[in-house]
């Protein structure tokens, strides 16, 4: 496929889709990873309504990952959510 192609699906695609492609294969994240994707994501965001922009100080990818993905980092342990409480 033409890599034109891919880069208008890349544009329609939600921010969670261009995540989930990343994670796919080490050419895709190769690709969407370096800072010339970078404006692919920030179409892919904006298609999102009620989104808080984009800080400065972390990238399109990054940012992605911190809103839509459900595991969060703590001190080097992958925690998933939802948490569980420990009923012992």
């Amino acid at each position: 496929m033409p890599l034109d192609v891919l880069f208008e699906i890349f544009r329609s695609l939600h921010p969670r889709d261009l995540l989930s492609l990343a994670r796919t294969s080490k050419d895709f994240r190769a690709l969407l990873m370096s800072r010339s994707s970078a404006s692919y994501w920030a179409t892919s965001r904006k298609q999102i309504q009620g989104l808080p922009e984009i800080p400065e100080d972390i990238s399109e990818p990054a940012f992605s990952n911190l809103i839509f993905c459900n595991h969060c980092h703590v001190r080097g342990h992958d925690v998933s959510y939802p948490l569980v409480p420990d009923t012992a």
